[in-house]
């Protein structure tokens, strides 16, 4: 009788427990996403993912900004923020100046796959999430995948980041290009954390 009034009145004490083990589970995961991180594009080199370019924003778009063929933009500063929708998608935003400051959605074209930014209603009817991040929290992921983004060199010589989940611009390479291989190349985009800081350990 004993053992059983002592399990009854454990319940609550374990019932406790799990719903503070929970609610820091969402306090964590609400923390990171509100953490501000810079995106720098990784691209194939020499048979592994190499870091080569910031990526900014200028005229709409996303572009990589080379050391050795810079392209002047802002540089993305960005965090995630619930997108206000049925969906209730995790959204992604971005600095866009800094004076005065400013934000903007990241959405894809719908129909371009151009990875864009822009005001709530330059987003209607395009892909706006949700965004996320990789298992090791090192890539920025959209709809759960970081694979599927690939840098695309313009008719003006800049490369713009795109979302080709169907393969279908990794399909269409052509030779080509400054220098840089063909006019589309697969990539990852690592998040930087602000401040030198990653989301789970800080660098020595």
């Amino acid at each position: 009788m004993v053992i059983g009034l002592l399990a009854i009145a454990a319940i609550p004490t374990v019932t406790g427990v799990g719903q503070a083990v929970s609610a820091q589970k969402r306090q964590n995961a609400a923390s990171k996403e509100q953490e501000k991180f810079h995106l720098t594009a990784m691209l194939p080199m020499e048979g592994e993912l190499r870091e080569a370019a910031f990526i900014v924003l200028v005229d709409g778009k996303l572009f990589l900004d080379f050391p050795q063929k810079p392209v002047p933009g802002h540089k993305f500063c960005g965090y995630y923020f619930k997108y206000p929708s049925e969906e209730q998608h995790l959204g992604l935003v971005s600095t866009i100046s800094d004076d005065p400051p400013m934000l903007n959605w990241i959405y894809v074209d719908r129909e371009t796959h151009e990875v864009r930014y822009g005001g709530r209603k330059d987003t209607i009817d395009h892909v706006i999430g949700p965004w996320g991040w990789s298992a090791d929290e090192h890539f920025l992921v959209l709809q759960g995948d970081a694979e599927p983004f690939v840098g695309r060199r313009e008719d003006d010589g800049r490369w713009a980041v795109y979302w080709d989940p169907d393969g279908e611009l990794l399909g269409k390479k052509d030779e080509g290009g400054c220098g840089c291989g063909s006019s589309c190349q697969p990539l990852r985009l690592r998040r930087r954390m602000l401040l030198g800081m990653e989301s789970r350990y800080v660098r020595d």
